[in-house]
């Protein structure tokens, strides 16, 4: 037997950030663009962005 957990947030109102994850975001904010290494992500081509699509976005009542 299997049991089914399920979990909703209402991303109009998400739960509050811990301190932890404040001294994260304010670790992550205070970085500058050059110290972030991206030399193991391939550029996107042209190509890729010709193609790329637009997704509109879900309503709250289309996530349940």
């Amino acid at each position: 037997m299997s049991k089914v957990i399920r979990y909703g947030m209402d991303p109009a109102n998400p739960p509050p950030l811990t301190e932890s994850q404040k001294a994260e975001i304010a670790k992550l904010k205070a970085r500058l663009e050059g110290d972030v290494d991206t030399s193991d992500i391939p550029e996107l081509s042209e190509e890729f962005w010709r193609r790329a699509v637009t997704w509109r976005r879900l309503t709250t009542s289309q996530l349940v």
